[in-house]
């Protein structure tokens, strides 16, 4: 079973927009769910001009004991140039730096949720991180009867309407056990 489960913002942003981010609470309790700190950033830094970032904020928050923001050093310096100039715009592939950058230190095999192609260029992982698209995501928690078929289907239909990567990659047998089954 896999004990980590890392989070990108495109992933984030479809789940609040689809009323499911309980879902990244429907892993086993020994998963922990991470967020890097420049995710986070942009996934709540314009709450005020989002809904969907304001919901986010609300759920993160609310949650704050089972998922984490872990500080990277990239982020850390991203950041600083953030807060330090307001015209600072965030470099291309920020989150998903941050993301590559944490879990390269990772001893165990990780889950990273993802929607951006950015991930599947071969050798930016370890061997032992498991890709999971939401598509993918949102398959197995419904697959392992998690949520019902009615609540699956409305995650789907707003998953298949925003403008985001429609990914869907086959799911692997090594992630699922971290889902636990009714």
């Amino acid at each position: 079973m896999i004990k980590l489960v890392i989070a990108d913002s495109g992933p984030l942003i479809s789940l609040s927009m689809a009323d499911a981010l309980d879902l990244l609470l429907k892993f086993k309790p020994s998963v922990q769910v991470v967020l890097t700190d420049i995710v986070y950033h942009e996934v709540t830094a314009e709450r005020d001009r989002y809904p969907d970032a304001q919901k986010t904020y609300q759920f993160l928050s609310k949650n704050a004991g089972h998922i984490t923001i872990q500080d990277t050093s990239y982020g850390q310096a991203v950041l600083y140039r953030v807060r330090a100039d307001s015209g600072y715009k965030l470099p291309p592939d920020a989150g998903e730096m941050s993301i590559a950058s944490f879990d390269a230190y990772q001893a165990e095999a990780t889950i990273i949720l993802f929607e951006d192609k950015w991930f599947l260029e071969p050798g930016r992982f370890k061997s032992s991180t498991n890709l999971v698209s939401t598509f993918a995501f949102v398959e197995n928690v419904f697959s392992r009867d998690l949520i019902d078929k009615k609540r699956y289907l409305e995650i789907i239909g707003v998953l298949n309407t925003t403008k985001r990567s429609a990914l869907n990659l086959a799911p692997t047998e090594d992630w699922r056990d971290s889902l636990p089954r009714r």
